[in-house]
């Protein structure tokens, strides 16, 4: 129950005080599940078989009607 209390300390604890350098090897695990965590909500992945298109950029003129 010990450690399953900490790692729940952990989970809360703010780090931002913190250098990477400083952390401990728990700290570290802890701020890179942080930051993985923030890229899959972030980032929008592709949808599993999901054809990619190619995007088209257009040259945009001031003042040219299209």
């Amino acid at each position: 129950m010990g450690a399953a209390m900490k790692n729940d300390d952990l989970t809360q604890a703010d780090l931002s005080h913190l250098r990477v350098q400083d952390m401990t090897d728990a700290q570290r695990a802890e701020l890179r599940r942080r930051f993985e965590d923030f890229v899959t909500r972030v980032v929008k992945r592709p949808l599993p078989g999901a054809a990619e298109k190619p995007t088209r950029v257009e040259k945009w003129t001031p003042g040219m009607k299209r």
